[in-house]
Formats: C-alpha cells, sequence, structure tokens
C-alpha cells in the first residue's frame, strides 16, 4: 500500500463543483487539503446529456470569486465543464481524480482514508478532518420491479441519436425525464413517457412546457398519468394505468425518477441520518455532522429533498473552511 505521510488539515471526498469550492476556500485560507474524487472531476455534470442547457445562470454556478461567462445567459453542459475545468488548472486545485473511498479510520485525533485506483492500487492520506461532499448523482433511484436490471434499462440520458426507430418508453415526470422524452422523439424514437403524477406540465423548465404539451397533446409523445410501470422484458414493458394494465413494444427503457444519497459511508463513519428524507445531521453554521470534525458539503446535506443545489452549496465550503481555520488558530494558541 502506498501510504501518504502528509498530515493534511482536510480531506474532501467528492470532487464535485461543491467539493472544488470548498478546496478553494480552504486553499485561500492556507488550511491543506486534498480532494478525493473516483471518476473524472465534476462528474454529475460529465453524466449531464450531451446538448443540455442548464436552468442555471451562469454566474450563479461560479466558485471561488473566478467569473463564468457563457455565450449565453444559461451554459450548456460543455461550457460548465470547461468552466470547472479551467478553474481546476488554474487555481492548481489538489485533487486525485479516479481514486475510489474505500472506508475511512477514525484515530485518536485523526482520521486515514484508505482509497484504490481502477489499476487496484491503493493509497491512504491522513488527515485532521474530513468534508463530505460526494452528491447524489451517482445512485439513481430503482423502479423496483421484475426486469429493471435489463441491460435495456438506463438510469442517465446522453443523446437520442442511437434511439432512431426505437420503442423507448421513458419513465418520469420531472426535467430530466421530459427533456429525454422531448430528444428521443426529435431523433426519430418512438416515445412513451409514464409518470405516477397526473401531468408533467408542473414544475418544469419554461422552456420544455410549450414542447412537452404540443407533442403528448398531438400524440406524438404516448403519455401514460397516474401510472406505473409494472414489468420491464426484452420485448415489452407492462404498464398500469387508471384503465388498467397495458403492455407496450419496447427496446429501451430510461428510468429518470430521480437520485439519492449513497448513506453507507456516512452511516459507516457514525453519522446519524434521517430515515424518510435522508438528510444527515449537521450543524448549519459550520457543516459539521454529530461525529466530530467531519463536515458535510453540497447537495448531500439536502438527501432525497432536492432543496439543495450548486446554488447554494457552492457557499457551504466558505463556512467550513471559516471553523477549520479557527480551529487551527486555536490549537496554535495551545501549542504556543
Amino acid at each position: 500500500m502506498e501510504d501518504y505521510q502528509i498530515m493534511y488539515d482536510v480531506v474532501i471526498i467528492g470532487g464535485g463543483p461543491c467539493g472544488l469550492a470548498t478546496g478553494l476556500a480552504l486553499q485561500e485560507k492556507r488550511i491543506s487539503y486534498v480532494i478525493i474524487e473516483k471518476e473524472a472531476i465534476v462528474n454529475s455534470i460529465v453524466n449531464c446529456p450531451l446538448d443540455m442547457r442548464f436552468y442555471s445562470t451562469s454566474d450563479r454556478l461560479e466558485i471561488g470569486n473566478i467569473p463564468f461567462l457563457s455565450q449565453e445567459v444559461r451554459p450548456t453542459r460543455t461550457e460548465l465543464l470547461k468552466y470547472y475545468r479551467l478553474v481546476t488548472e488554474r487555481q492548481a486545485i489538489n485533487i486525485k481524480c479516479h481514486q475510489k473511498v474505500e472506508h475511512v479510520s477514525k484515530d485518536e485525533d485523526s482520521y486515514t482514508v484508505y482509497t484504490v485506483d481502477r489499476m487496484g492500487t491503493n493509497s491512504s492520506y491522513q488527515t485532521r478532518m474530513i468534508v463530505i461532499a460526494t452528491g447524489i448523482f451517482d445512485h439513481p433511484k430503482r423502479i423496483g420491479v421484475e426486469g429493471e436490471n435489463l441491460d435495456k434499462v438506463m438510469h442517465y440520458y446522453k443523446e437520442g441519436h442511437s434511439f432512431h426507430g426505437q420503442d423507448v418508453t421513458v419513465v418520469g415526470g420531472k426535467n430530466s425525464a421530459v427533456e429525454a422524452a422531448i430528444d428521443l422523439y426529435r431523433n426519430g424514437a418512438r416515445v412513451t413517457l409514464v409518470h405516477r403524477g397526473d401531468t408533467v406540465y408542473k414544475g418544469i423548465k419554461p422552456s420544455l412546457l410549450l414542447d412537452i404539451r404540443n407533442f403528448v397533446e398531438k400524440e406524438k409523445i404516448k403519455f401514460y398519468p397516474d401510472s406505473s410501470v409494472e414489468e420491464i422484458n426484452e420485448t415489452n414493458v407492462c404498464i398500469q394505468t387508471p384503465d388498467g394494465p397495458v403492455t407496450i413494444p419496447n427496446d429501451y427503457v430510461f428510468s429518470l425518477i430521480g437520485y439519492q444519497p449513497d448513506t453507507t459511508m456516512l452511516q459507516n463513519m457514525g453519522i446519524t441520518i434521517d430515515s424518510q428524507t435522508l438528510v444527515p445531521t449537521f450543524n448549519p453554521d459550520t457543516y459539521e455532522t454529530n461525529v466530530t470534525n467531519v463536515f458535510l458539503a453540497g447537495v448531500v446535506t439536502g438527501g432525497i429533498t432536492n432543496r439543495v443545489y450548486i446554488e447554494d452549496g457552492r457557499f457551504h465550503g466558505l463556512k467550513i473552511a471559516a471553523e477549520v481555520e479557527q480551529r487551527r488558530n486555536r490549537q496554535a494558541l495551545k501549542s504556543s
């Protein structure tokens, strides 16, 4: 095992926008840190549709007071990836990508974070404090039906070209599902949209509303409201509708019903979690959890409530950095 002898002040687990913002806040105060990311930087954005344009304006996605100028007010996925990549490079953010955290051990006054990379190489990082900024988008919610594990069932949508001429069922009623259904139709797929709610016209981006209403009302996209998928097999999808069960031909399924945090690591570290909302216990003034010297940053603080986004989570690191600085100064006084 490769053993990093340096003792960091903070190890940040998760290299999304909020993890990067926390690193920048610590860096500004000359607090030593390293970010551990299991895949690429801002991997949740990597998994967004290729042609996606974000609803948030570019200024609300900035981190570290570094301006983000996009061609239009609302940036594209490509523009946002480029921005975070350039910030990482130019600010020399200390991040280790493609290293998965295997477990965390607690010593008397420090922690050791153990990781493994894609080649199977093990590493460890010693730290006084930990910030968990793992987000939620790596863990899609499950429908919980037979056939959900088939290869044709996907939980992320990239682009529609590959599905031209195919029977595609989209499950969900929020922005991601509606946007996928529209794009699939425009790329020549035969699209069915299934939603347990009575409408998909509420709470979605205004830019999607006109199209989805037009396509549904003209039956270019077949919509089953107040319905749920009951079974998926290689050739069909069985849907329970208000008028009874319906079986439709199917080649692919996009289950886009949302995401939730993986609370395993948090619980293993002793962080208490609300069983209904999956919101972890933390101090809103410092973002410290019920476990001493373990903090949270970003959307993981919201559990499954969908109340925390990049726009809010990017500021969590400022409070964490201020608290870490105070503790470091107090420790320095004790040692002097």
